[in-house]
């Protein structure tokens, strides 16, 4: 009597290789493996590429994707979505002014400047985020003043940098940024506002692809809040040692809340050893 495999596993099958038929394709186009991401995240984003052509079969879809170039360019775009804004998780954002950086301006020189990275900076809130926590973080260190604090802020796609290096943001990051914040750290312009000079000038924003390319290195800061979410944890244990690496002794690495991994189970966590 001849196998008949159930009709869902088959479907998922399809799916399976159909993923992979599109994971190939972005390779080839792109230069960048999706394979290291999460599935379930890639194939959500895939589906709503899908639904917005009225595509309901990944083969169609993998068809539509060999005849349409620019559907490539696309669905990469989709795929480097990072869900960020100023100050996310208002309360780490405390913990860091309060707490993170007076610990590491303790007992510094305070002609030697710190060092941060900001990993997947996306469009670069999270990056002036931190330069605006940290200007506020030296008023109240007086004996430290003239400490300063340079930030590599760095992220695959190459025109999210492009708008971090303008620094406008819609009117609507007032939901995020207070009023006194809003006016003495940014400026009103007609597309809503931008980070003023002072703030911009801490930070150097480079496109980077952080599997393949070196480090930033003897680092005081390393935020990655906004990408480890959307990699396998084979892929997440690969780059742990890359960012202990990264950290001078007595370094933090800082955390999104849903990112807290193997023994940096807290959101600020010292490098162990």
């Amino acid at each position: 009597v001849p196998l008949i495999a159930k009709p869902g596993l088959a479907q998922e099958d399809k799916a399976e290789s159909g993923l992979e038929k599109v994971v190939i394709l972005l390779r080839a186009k792109t230069g960048h493996d999706f394979s290291l991401y999460k599935k379930t995240t890639v194939y959500r984003r895939i589906e709503r590429r899908m639904g917005i052509h009225q595509i309901d079969r990944i083969a169609t879809y993998v068809r539509f994707l060999q005849e349409n170039p620019q559907e490539l360019d696309l669905l990469f775009k989709e795929l480097l979505i990072g869900v960020t804004n100023f100050f996310r998780d208002p309360e780490a954002w405390e913990q860091l002014k309060k707490e993170v950086i007076p610990a590491l301006l303790a007992g510094r020189p305070p002609s030697q400047a710190l060092r941060a990275w900001v990993a997947g900076c996306a469009t670069g809130e999270e990056a002036f985020s931190l330069a605006i926590v940290f200007r506020e973080a030296m008023e109240t260190h007086k004996p430290a003043r003239n400490t300063t604090l340079q930030i590599f802020a760095s992220d695959l796609d190459r025109e999210a940098v492009q708008k971090a290096r303008e620094a406008v943001f819609p009117a609507n990051i007032a939901a995020d940024v207070s009023a006194e914040r809003l006016g003495r750290f940014f400026v009103q312009v007609e597309r809503g506002y931008q980070v003023g000079k002072s703030i911009r000038e801490m930070v150097i924003f480079a496109p980077q692809n952080l599997i393949m390319d070196p480090p930033f290195t003897k680092l005081d800061i390393l935020s990655c809040r906004n990408l480890l979410i959307y990699l396998t944890p084979e892929l997440q244990k690969k780059l742990l040692p890359l960012f202990h690496y990264s950290l001078n002794p007595g370094g933090f690495l800082f955390l999104g809340n849903a990112e807290t991994i193997g023994n940096f189970t807290d959101l600020f966590a010292p490098p162990a050893g």
